[in-house]
């Protein structure tokens, strides 16, 4: 299996080390099609990009793709962070028009305020209070659904999320679940049933560094081990 594209890669923008040119360089040596600068959305407390940084990221990704854009396609997605009951600090998508963002990753993260009585619940879960995949997952696809959002990342991450629920919608709403190549978190039986319930999959490499960019060793062998490999989007 040949993947195409890392749509799930970090630069000193968050939390990463490298510059989004870095990033892009990285890509093309691994012969990517298309790479994506993913950085988290404005409710993550310690690594939120907003503001003035926002737009010079967006500059920086500009002046990538107008250097290098006959080999690479650079894209500027956000990794959105769920904090309540259908609800993240995704911006609302009218009309079908992305705006500044080419695409939208949904996860759970440990950095965010939590929004309402769910978003409370969730956030107890990291102490391992009261856990409730299903209550977790519906939240999720609300969201997903509300947001326009491209794929769920690193499911079951921090709290468990009920897999069946978010592969069910996976096929509905064609939203394909991340296998994390950074930390693979769905297990090989989760990866199969969410196969047969008809989802799609995306391989990320969630990239810290330039040299983590396109390195999907981890997410391939889950990927291959539950045979799933055709249900991958960004494959050939």
């Amino acid at each position: 299996m040949n993947i195409i594209s890392d749509l799930h890669t970090h630069t000193f923008y968050s939390h990463g080390t490298g510059s989004v040119r870095e990033n892009v360089i990285a890509a093309i040596k691994h012969g990517l099609k298309r790479v994506a600068i993913t950085e988290h959305a404005s409710g993550h407390v310690f690594y939120g990009v907003r503001g003035e940084k926002l737009l010079a990221l967006r500059r920086d990704i500009d002046a990538a793709q107008k250097e290098f854009g006959r080999d690479i396609d650079v894209l500027m997605g956000l990794e959105c962070n769920l904090t309540g009951d259908g609800v993240c600090d995704a911006p609302i998508i009218r009309g079908g028009r992305m705006g500044m963002f080419d695409v939208l990753a949904l996860g759970f993260h440990k950095g965010i305020v939590p929004k309402g009585g769910r978003g409370l619940r969730m956030f107890a879960q990291l102490a391992k209070l009261g856990l409730d995949p299903s209550g977790n997952a519906e939240a999720m696809i609300r969201a997903v659904e509300r947001y326009s959002i491209s794929f769920i990342t690193h499911p079951g991450l921090y709290i468990p999320m009920d897999i069946e629920i978010l592969a069910d919608a996976s096929k509905v709403l064609n939203v394909p679940l991340e296998i994390n190549s950074s930390r693979v978190t769905m297990t090989k039986e989760q990866l199969v049933l969410a196969k047969e319930r008809g989802a799609s999959f995306i391989i990320g490499s969630d990239a810290h560094t330039p040299e983590r960019v396109g390195d999907f060793a981890q997410a391939l062998r889950a990927a291959e081990e539950a045979d799933v490999c055709d249900r991958v989007v960004n494959a050939e």
